[in-house]
């Protein structure tokens, strides 16, 4: 048995579209489109799985390419998981405007920074002074 990996598929495409397609250049054992379990969207690839090599050849140079709603086809034989280079790890995003707990530049026009709902006066060099809210009002 050969296993096909099928990329860059319309989101429209269903597992049993796959089986039809591949049917015609023989015996399909398998045929699956993988899908978001939270958006529960195609994620735009599927494996089919032939019983004959040479059908699978003939499917995947017939197929490979095709422009179907759009988009052109990526159809090759499927590598095991072993064989694959590791993923990279994503780097972390950074946020540049809550590097610090305080940001003067969130505030806008006219308005007062705060820092917990307590109004900060200015100052410099390290100095400045809190006002509390007056709850007595």
């Amino acid at each position: 048995m050969v296993n096909i990996f099928i990329a860059n598929l319309d989101w429209e495409i269903t597992s049993e579209d796959l089986r039809t397609t591949f049917s015609a250049f023989g015996p399909v054992t398998y045929a699956h489109v993988v899908f978001d379990r939270e958006s529960k969207r195609s994620k735009g690839f599927g494996y089919v799985e032939m019983e004959e090599t040479d059908h699978a050849i003939q499917a995947i140079n017939a197929l490979h390419g095709m422009d179907i709603n759009g988009r052109k086809l990526d159809v090759k034989i499927a590598s095991p998981k072993g064989n694959r280079p590791p993923k990279k790890e994503p780097e972390p995003k950074k946020n540049p405007a809550f590097k610090k707990p305080f940001n003067k530049e969130l505030r806008g026009p006219g308005q007062q920074a705060t820092r917990g709902g307590v109004q900060w006066r200015g100052g410099h060099q390290g100095g400045g002074a809190y006002d509390k809210p007056n709850r007595d009002q």
